[in-house]
C-alpha cells in the first residue's frame, strides 16, 4: 500500500467544531455511554472469538441476513478497506481498476487508490437529482475492473438510491464478474430502507453503528456478503488484527437492545435539523438543497462561489463543508444535528449571508 492524502479526513480532523455554531458535523453526536454501564456479556469458557461470532449474530438478526454473511470490522472505514483489498487484485496479482462517483467521500476511492489501483469515476449530477445513472457506471466500466464503490445515501448530497436502480446495478455486477460496494453507514436514518446485500447478491454492504447511533468509539462495524466473500475476509485478518479487541463488541452487546431507541431518536433530529435548513433557504433563487433522504446533512447546491460563501459564514463563526472537498465545488454540505437553538441561530446566519452576496 501507497501513502496517500485524503483531503477531506485532513481537512476536518484541523477544522473539527471550532467554530461556535457549527454545521460540519455529518452524524449524530458522540452518544455518552450509560453509567454505570450494563453488565458486560462474557464466555463461560475461554474462547476468543466468542464475542465476534455473538456480534455477528446480532448483526445478522438486525440486517436480515445470516450470520454467514457478516465480517464483524472496525467501523465502516475498516470494512471498506478491508473489502478493497479482497476484491481489487486481480487473478494474476495485479491490482484492478476502481469505479467510483463523483462527487464522493473521498476515502471510498483514495482507499482503492493507496492500493495501487486506477480509479475511474462516473457523475451523479445536480441536474439529475445527483441520482445513480446505471448506464453512465457500466461506461466507466473495462475488463480490468474488479470493484465499484459507491455511498447510500450518497455523502455529500444525502441522495438516496432506489431498490430497482441497486437491482439493475447488482445484475450489471454479476453480468462483468465484480462486486459493488455500498457503503450504507447513513441508511438507518431511511425507514424501511435494506441493505444492498439483500437486493442482490453481488451487492456488498458496509455499516456501523457510528453515524446513525452515535457509537463511534466502540468501532462496531460489519460487511454483509455472500459467505464466500465474509470467509475470504476472515482468512485475510489473520495477516492483520488477527482477533478484535473484546472490549468494545462486549459493549456493543450490552447496549445493543438500546438501539431501535437511538435510530428514532436520531431520525426525529434529523427531520427537524432539515426542516430548518430548508425553510432558511426556500425562497433563495441563489441555494438549492439537494433531495436528501432524511440524512443528517444536505448538500447545498450555490449559483456563484461557494468557497466566497463559506469563508463568509466562517467569519460570522458559522462552519459548514466545502463542496470541494467531495469535488462538488459548486456548493457546501451544511451538517444538522446541532441543539435547536444553535441550528436556528446558525441558518438564519446563513440565510443572511447569502442574502448579503447575492
Amino acid at each position: 500500500m501507497t501513502t496517500t492524502d485524503t483531503p477531506y479526513l485532513s481537512w476536518a480532523r484541523a477544522h473539527a467544531c471550532r467554530l461556535p455554531l457549527c454545521l460540519r458535523g455529518s452524524g449524530m453526536p458522540t452518544r455518552a455511554l450509560p453509567s454505570p454501564l450494563p453488565p458486560l456479556p462474557h464466555p463461560t469458557g475461554f474462547d476468543d472469538l466468542w464475542h465476534e461470532r455473538q456480534l455477528a449474530q446480532a448483526i445478522a438478526a438486525r440486517q436480515g441476513v445470516e450470520p454467514e454473511q457478516v465480517f464483524v470490522a472496525l467501523g465502516t472505514s475498516g470494512a471498506n478497506a478491508a473489502v478493497l483489498a479482497e476484491l481489487l487484485p486481480s487473478p494474476g496479482g495485479e491490482p484492478g481498476e476502481l469505479v467510483c462517483e463523483q462527487p464522493a467521500y473521498d476515502p471510498l476511492w483514495r482507499t482503492g487508490a493507496a492500493l495501487g489501483s486506477p480509479v475511474h469515476r462516473f457523475e451523479r449530477r445536480a441536474e439529475d437529482g445527483w441520482r445513480v445513472d446505471p448506464i453512465a457506471l457500466e461506461a466507466e466500466l473495462s475488463h480490468q475492473t474488479r470493484a465499484v464503490i459507491l455511498a447510500r445515501p450518497h455523502n455529500p448530497t444525502g441522495v438516496d438510491i432506489p431498490e430497482p436502480v441497486l437491482r439493475t446495478i447488482g445484475e450489471m455486477a454479476e453480468a462483468h464478474d465484480i462486486h459493488v460496494i455500498v457503503d450504507e453507514v447513513y441508511l438507518d436514518f431511511v425507514p424501511g430502507a435494506r441493505p444492498a446485500q439483500r437486493i442482490h447478491p453481488r451487492l456488498v454492504s458496509t455499516g456501523s453503528l457510528t453515524k446513525v447511533y452515535g457509537l463511534s468509539e466502540l468501532r462496531a462495524g460489519w460487511v454483509l456478503a455472500q459467505p464466500e466473500l465474509v470467509a475470504a475476509l476472515n482468512a485475510r485478518r489473520m495477516h492483520a488484527e488477527a482477533l478484535l479487541p473484546t472490549l468494545p463488541q462486549a459493549l456493543t452487546l450490552a447496549l445493543w437492545d438500546r438501539l431501535d431507541g437511538w435510530r428514532d431518536e436520531a431520525r426525529a433530529t434529523a427531520a427537524r435539523g432539515a426542516a430548518i435548513i430548508a425553510d432558511a433557504v426556500r425562497d433563495l433563487d441563489r441555494v438549492q438543497l439537494a433531495p436528501h433522504a432524511g440524512t443528517p446533512f444536505g448538500f447545498l447546491h450555490i449559483d456563484g462561489d461557494a468557497s466566497a460563501l463559506c469563508a463568509a459564514l466562517e467569519a460570522r463563526g458559522v462552519g459548514a463543508t466545502p463542496g470541494g472537498l467531495f469535488g462538488a465545488p459548486n456548493g457546501l454540505r451544511v451538517g444538522w444535528t446541532r441543539p435547536e437553538i444553535e441550528l436556528t441561530e446558525a441558518a438564519g446566519i446563513l440565510r443572511e449571508t447569502v442574502l448579503l452576496q447575492a
